[in-house]
């Protein structure tokens, strides 16, 4: 009965907001949305068959579909740690009252499985075991494997809520699931296993011995009782972010060092590690690293494709500039007439920006340095993309941010949030990467390849030198355009 009760609350607090409208105008759209993929999914699986066909001639369907089940879990589970909002600003009015904690996180797992990503699996997977797998390997085999999808699918919905929950409390939960990523995918990559070849015989083994389903619900019981009982020992906000946690996560001495400077930048650490919307920026930079895996093809490297292998490193080593860059100054638009009326000196303050861009830049490209293994030419390419995202594309970011006068709520979400966005942002993101191919085309058509990549390396390295003075020219258009960002961020 309590759960038909919360779940009621809920209803009611959606109607009886001030912005009912507005949010029933966006979850309509995003319902279209999601319509439209759910639709998608549910045809290609009455006609995946066809398809499997077409692109593998000669082989078993059956077998070939059991060859891709894994691949499609690994991505389900990266892109539910990327997307997959946390449902608990909906618990806390009841935890001062007369409610069981059992009954609270009862109703929170019931309701974060209302989500599309839950059914995608069951949209594809059930036409698919009907139509194909019934008539060759009998119902017994059908029941298995929709079991083993069904519960796979509950496992990688309550493991990512655990683990995101576990990011909260310590950061190094996130870097630890990356990593892990990181290993998966290049051991996938390099050939020492094969996802494939382990999806095959686990599925295929499981339709002969439809029973090992079993398995798989164990599994996704052990998923959901370690969540149940994480929350249950964490329910209460002062036991999920304790004291003691708080003050080790708001110091970072070796930052201290550098005085007002420092500070400033903890400050932009803090608040992408704490906040929703810029922790998924952070994130999504992260994944977008392994971008190269697409950009960096071997038939452009053999045929000195190099223009397009330069607009690649320029993406992957500046992703973060790009997706941080463009709400600059309105990440912080909660509190900066704080900011604009504390000690720090506007000079300090956009300097500031531009060391947190550095580093960043610079952690970015010696994460990539592995893809030399596949050409040294993509080191020099990528060190050239470097020294212009840390020399010209930071001038453009900040400029850019000096134009900007839309405040964001940073504790939503980022997926299908377009708050804070506007003509300025679609303006900078086109410079960002037009301007490389202003340099290098033509330099390159007069000396060659390398030399348009030599000149786009040397206009960034002569940037990033003049970086005191690049500071003291945006300083004055900060200045000019104070007031006016001051008013802007403060209209919510």
């Amino acid at each position: 009965m309590i759960l038909f009760t919360l779940m009621s609350h809920q209803w009611k607090s959606f109607w009886r907001s001030r912005s009912a409208g507005k949010s029933l105008a966006i979850q309509i759209f995003l319902g279209f949305i999601i319509l439209y993929f759910l639709s998608v999914t549910i045809a290609l699986g009455f006609y995946l068959e066809e398809f499997i066909k077409k692109a593998f001639p000669g082989q078993d369907a059956v077998k070939v579909f059991c060859g891709f089940i894994l691949y499609y879990f690994a991505f389900d589970i990266l892109l539910r740690f990327l997307l997959r909002d946390l449902p608990t600003v909906a618990l806390q009015p009841y935890l001062v009252q007369n409610i069981r904690r059992k009954q609270l996180i009862r109703f929170l797992n019931v309701r974060s499985l209302f989500t599309a990503l839950n059914l995608a699996p069951l949209f594809l997977f059930v036409p698919f075991a009907i139509r194909v797998i019934g008539p060759q390997y009998g119902q017994p085999a059908v029941t298995g494997f929709l079991v083993a999808i069904l519960s796979l699918t509950i496992f990688n919905h309550f493991t990512i809520l655990f683990v995101k929950r576990k990011t909260i409390l310590n950061s190094w939960w996130m870097v630890g699931f990356f990593a892990m990523v990181t290993v998966v995918g290049l051991c996938e990559y390099l050939g020492t296993f094969s996802f494939r070849s382990l999806s095959s015989a686990v599925f295929s083994r499981l339709l002969a011995m439809p029973w090992l389903g079993g398995v798989a619900i164990v599994a996704a019981v052990a998923a959901f009782v370690n969540n149940y009982y994480f929350l249950y020992r964490n329910l209460y906000l002062e036991d999920i972010v304790g004291r003691d946690k708080r003050r080790e996560g708001s110091e970072y001495a070796f930052l201290n060092r550098f005085g007002v400077l420092g500070e400033l930048i903890a400050l932009d650490v803090k608040l992408m590690l704490r906040n929703k919307r810029p922790r998924s920026i952070l994130i999504m930079s992260g994944f977008f690293l392994f971008y190269g895996l697409l950009f960096y093809k071997p038939n452009l490297i053999a045929r000195q494709g190099l223009g397009n292998l330069l607009l690649g490193s320029v993406f992957i080593t500046g992703i973060f500039i790009v997706n941080y860059g463009q709400y600059l100054f309105a990440w912080q638009s909660s509190h900066f007439d704080g900011l604009m009326a504390g000690r720090a000196p506007v000079h300090t303050y956009i300097k500031s920006k531009f060391v947190l861009y550095t580093a960043v830049c610079t952690i970015a490209l010696l994460l990539c340095s592995f893809y030399g293994l596949l050409s040294w030419k993509l080191i020099f390419i990528q060190l050239a993309a470097y020294f212009y995202n840390i020399g010209l594309h930071t001038v453009i970011s900040v400029y850019f941010a000096t134009r900007s006068y839309k405040a964001i709520d940073i504790s939503r979400k980022a997926a299908f949030n377009y708050q804070g966005l506007g003509a300025s942002q679609w303006i900078y993101a086109l410079f960002v990467f037009l301007i490389p191919m202003i340099i290098y085309l033509p330099v390159s058509l007069i000396g060659g390849s390398w030399a348009g990549i030599f000149m786009l390396g040397l206009a960034g390295l002569a940037s990033f030198l003049l970086r005191d003075w690049w500071i003291d020219v945006l300083t004055k258009q900060f200045l000019k355009r104070k007031y006016q960002i001051l008013e802007g961020f403060r209209e919510k």
